[in-house]
């Protein structure tokens, strides 16, 4: 500032008696990670919760919003060496518990566990109408179609082996709010095998739930951490919507 206005240009001249003020730079603010809720981070993991409506990832000249983008930008405003991982995705109307590994060991690690089944993921969702019985194992194999809907087929080489486990937790009737396991981790899992018992998730419109929000969310998360080896387990609560769209009949 030279006499309290804006210097335009580092030539103009000062001159003697002139009040010549220097201020400090600006920094542009460090990017958020907003709209991901961060739950967990160290020097190899970083672990988030997704809203609804936010890609996990996709191809690389997509424009959309994604969370490994959000991620990227977050990690490499500290270290421009930053690797970030994707480990595992929810499809981009779910919400719920995300890993992203910082590192190329975190994410070796973190991969082999997904593929060898050994990562404990756990689900909330509304679905239509009251799965009998009331807990179960759903064993089939998924695969895709053209419009990339997943479908199971009774050819035993054929697709993807897929295992979920499910429990009402309650109902009232009309629809029912499940606790679910998966034993793996193929694409519209969950979706594709509750469709197919005739019990899509409310809100699905790809498989038959209907109109709306879709009430799928990922909730709970435990895996061995690559570094230190112990298991660690992350969970955020069910959606306040998923407890009001089951409500109890008096």
């Amino acid at each position: 500032m030279l006499e309290g206005r804006p210097v335009r240009s580092v030539k103009e001249p000062v001159g003697p008696g002139r009040r010549l003020q220097v201020l400090p730079s600006r920094s542009p603010p460090a990017p958020s990670l907003a709209p991901l809720r961060p739950l967990h981070e160290d020097e190899d993991v970083l672990v988030v919760a997704k809203p609804a409506g936010l890609l996990t990832s996709t191809v690389a000249r997509e424009r959309r919003p994604t969370a490994i983008a959000i991620v990227r930008a977050y990690l490499k405003s500290a270290d421009p060496r930053a690797r970030p991982g994707v480990i595992h995705r929810l499809d981009r109307d779910a919400s719920g518990l995300l890993v992203f590994s910082k590192n190329a060991q975190a994410f070796d690690h973190l991969k082999r566990q997904f593929f060898r089944h050994t990562v404990d993921r756990e689900y909330a969702a509304v679905v239509q109408g009251v799965p009998r019985p009331h807990s179960g194992r759903i064993e089939s194999r998924l695969v895709e179609l053209p419009d990339g809907r997943m479908v199971p087929t009774r050819k035993a080489r054929a697709g993807q082996q897929a295992i979920t486990q499910y429990h009402v937790i309650r109902d009232d009737g009309e629809r029912a709010l499940l606790q679910i396991r998966l034993h793996t981790g193929r694409k519209h899992q969950i979706r594709a095998q509750l469709s197919h018992m005739g019990h899509p998730v409310v809100g699905d419109r790809l498989y038959g739930g209907g109109e709306g929000p879709l009430m799928l969310a990922a909730v709970a998360l435990a895996f061995d951490h690559p570094r230190t080896g112990r298991r660690v387990r992350f969970e955020v609560a069910v959606p306040d919507a998923f407890q009001q769209a089951v409500a109890h009949k008096p």
